[in-house]
């Protein structure tokens, strides 16, 4: 009677596990017998998640070891487990167990050392006892090693390494099959190959890396971690490699850092190889000026004389003898070292290597070198296509003075009225990658007349010109401000101005002066906000824009110190956590204020504890999982999931002005459910979080101390969680 209400029970967990009956699991036949894998998977196919019926897994398992033969239905319950990918249900299955050894066949660790790690032994003993197929469970193994995982399963890492090294050892082939079969599973396969076997997992690493070419960032870490190891097996490859791998074994090169072991290996190559493709991609990474290292006119005649065997005596249809460039030690140029520019220009199609060829400016002498880009774009921009002569293009945007270079911009306009697309773009990559400021010009004219194509790619623009000359992106955006106004103009640039006061801008006086004194649009989002001048990070007074006035409302205007002695004077937004009492009387002084800047709650980091690296404000909040996510969204927070995942455990948000990505925690994953409960909030560097098929791979270890968070940030994010949770209660 015991047994037969044992297995009605089991009946009702299945039903409460399932969510639904599942007949091929039930009753005396999950009880009794091993059931058969296909008809396992069959049943589990669209089982999903099924986390949150972890207690009734965990009651299931309390009946299971009522029978007298339990191997039967544990067996059964963990491949169903195993083959619906339920991996955490699995850890906290085997945690749950009340034996200290499962079946006849007895498995030992010799790495594990806590009761924790002995639960890996017994799960492996289910595995032998039941015998489960292999491909069954070797997933589950290799997804313990999941570079982001920190649950209870990283737990097991050290026994689960020691089986993957036995297994690997015994079973080679089966692995590396395994390997080639499940790219999913490949990279964490690889990392603990590389811990155990570090010569064989380099070798699987390069082969996978020559067949797939699969330069995921992923990859490219495992190779960058194993670096000495990755060189060697390359030194040894590199005499027997034909054209392609000699190509890949460059790229893996250029793909660590650039130090001596590296740097002294590809020029070695680049001077010994006579493949063109395998020289043109390591010229690319460092400029042919650089590898052919022209510092000097000696060292510039060296190489035309090695180089130039044959030379040229036009370009374009213009004899050499038309044009007058000169050294600086004022020898003229003859047909060999013309030829040898032309070869240059020619060579270095990488355009972010085309500024290392101002070199050429401390050989020659720069005006006559402007005179002949000059007579070159003048013959160059009659033709129908300029993308013809791509060298040449690079060479006039490069090499012209500021008088030759507003000559080109004007045409660049011409171009982009005109719509040649192709040759517009070209043009424009090759101004902003000679780092000529006037191209930020031809940007604000043309998008004061809404010119599609440049509306289109401006973003990736700023992003380039603010990456390659080292410019803030908000002072190239302060330059692009349209000089008339619009309605539509003002809510772009009021969106920039909330951005500035999260993110604490300051703006020099000349910065101010130029924005919210002269520009239109910034002089009237200016009425409507307070603004104070700042010291070494001090509130020192306050004052409004009455026109184009300031009125100050404490304090004085703070004069500048030539000798630079206090510090900068920077102007900002007041925040509210910048002011003590004597600024009581700025907060209701704007009637009709540009956006709230005061408000009544605030979150101060100040009371956190500096060492803490998550925020607990607000964890173990009930909320409404909808109304919660669509207020988050709203405020600029995105869904931290997959391409293909249905369900998300976190909402993000990305300021790149700060380079910060913050991580709004929920307690259990959200799929269709009602109702959630918050987490805690974390903070990482962007730059340094990880990107997988469209999901960002935070990982705890690399969280943000509270100390290293910006005041206004902190407030920024806890102030929008808070009025979303208040909204959903």
């Amino acid at each position: 009677m015991e047994i037969l209400k044992s297995l009605a029970q089991i009946d009702e967990k299945l039903q409460s596990l399932y969510g639904r009956p599942i007949p091929e699991l039930m009753g005396e036949g999950f009880a009794f017998s091993y059931i058969d894998d296909n008809v396992i998977k069959n049943c589990v196919a669209s089982l999903g998640d099924i986390t949150p019926n972890k207690q009734s897994l965990l009651s299931l398992n309390e009946l299971i070891f009522q029978l007298k033969d339990y191997l039967p239905p544990l067996c059964n319950i963990t491949k169903v487990l195993l083959y619906s990918k339920n991996y955490d249900l699995i850890y906290a299955l085997m945690n749950k167990l009340f034996v200290g050894q499962v079946g006849s066949v007895k498995y030992t660790s010799k790495s594990a050392t806590s009761f924790t790690e002995r639960y890996f032994d017994r799960f492996i003993e289910i595995a032998k006892n039941c015998k489960i197929p292999v491909e069954a469970y070797l997933p589950f193994i290799v997804d313990i090693f999941r570079v982001n995982r920190v649950d209870g399963l990283a737990n097991w890492r050290a026994p689960a390494l020691e089986y993957l090294q036995n297994f690997f050892t015994e079973n080679e082939d089966y692995m590396v099959q395994f390997l080639n079969e499940n790219p999913s599973e490949k990279y964490e396969l690889l990392s603990s190959i590389l811990e155990f076997n570090t010569n064989k997992g380099v070798q699987l690493l390069i082969d996978d890396y020559l067949k797939s070419g699969d330069s995921s960032e992923q990859t490219l870490n495992l190779i960058k971690n194993n670096k000495r190891e990755v060189l060697q097996y390359i030194d040894r490859s590199m005499n027997s490699a034909d054209e392609e791998s000699l190509k890949k074994f460059v790229s893996i090169m250029l793909s660590m850092d650039s130090d001596n072991e590296v740097v002294s290996r590809l020029k070695d190559l680049y001077d010994k190889t006579n493949i063109e493709s395998v020289k043109e991609l390591i010229s690319n990474k460092w400029g042919i000026t650089e590898t052919l290292n022209l510092k000097t006119e000696k060292q510039f005649l060296y190489a035309v004389r090695r180089k130039m065997k044959e030379p040229t005596e036009r370009v374009l249809g213009i004899p050499f003898e038309n044009f007058d460039v000169t050294f600086k030690s004022g020898y003229p140029a003859d047909n060999a070292v013309y030829s040898f520019i032309l070869y240059l220009f020619k060579e270095e199609k990488a355009l972010y290597n085309l500024y290392k060829l101002s070199t050429l400016k401390n050989i020659f002498d720069e005006e006559s070198l402007s005179r002949f880009a000059d007579k070159l774009f003048e013959t160059l921009k009659r033709k129908e296509d300029i993308n013809q002569a791509k060298w040449c293009v690079r060479l006039f945007s490069l090499l012209g003075n500021d008088e030759v270079t507003n000559k080109v911009c004007e045409f660049l306009i011409d171009l982009y009225k005109q719509k040649r697309s192709k040759e517009a773009k070209y043009l424009t990559l090759c101004l902003i990658y000679s780092k000529k400021m006037q191209i930020v010009g031809v940007f604000k004219r043309l998008l004061a007349i809404h010119d599609e194509r440049l509306m289109e790619k401006i973003d990736e623009y700023i992003d380039l010109i603010s990456s390659f000359m080292g410019i803030d992106q908000n002072e190239i955006r302060d330059m692009l401000v349209p000089d008339n106004f619009s309605q539509t103009a003002l809510e772009a640039e009021k969106e920039r101005v909330f951005e500035a006061f999260v993110c604490g801008r300051l703006y020099t006086r000349k910065q101010f002066e130029d924005l919210y004194i002269s520009n239109e649009i910034y002089n009237t989002l200016g009425q409507g906000l307070v603004f104070g001048e700042y010291r070494l990070n001090r509130l020192h007074n306050a004052f409004i824009l009455e026109g184009k006035e300031k009125r100050f409302l404490v304090g004085k205007e703070l004069l500048e110190n030539e000798d630079g002695i206090g510090g900068p004077i920077g102007i900002g937004i007041i925040h509210p956590l910048d002011c003590d009492f004597k600024y009581d009387n700025i907060y209701t002084v704007i009637k009709e204020p540009t956006f709230k800047q005061f408000k009544r709650t605030n979150f101060d980091v100040r009371e956190q504890n500096r060492s803490n690296i998550s925020s607990a404000r607000f964890a173990g909040t009930f909320v409404d999982a909808r109304e919660f996510c669509k207020a988050l969204l709203k405020a600029g927070f995105e869904i931290n999931k997959a391409n293909d995942e249905v369900e998300f455990g976190s909402l993000i948000h990305k300021n790149k002005t700060l380079n910060l990505l913050c991580e709004v925690e929920f307690e259990k994953k959200l799929g269709g459910q009602a109702n959630a409960t918050i987490g805690n909030i974390w903070f990482y560097k962007l730059s340094d979080v990880l990107v997988a098929d469209g999901k960002y791979l935070t990982e705890k270890s690399n969280a943000l101390s509270m100390g290293a968070i910006p005041y206004r940030y902190f407030d920024f994010i806890h102030y929008i969680v808070y009025k979303a949770s208040c909204q959903t209660i």
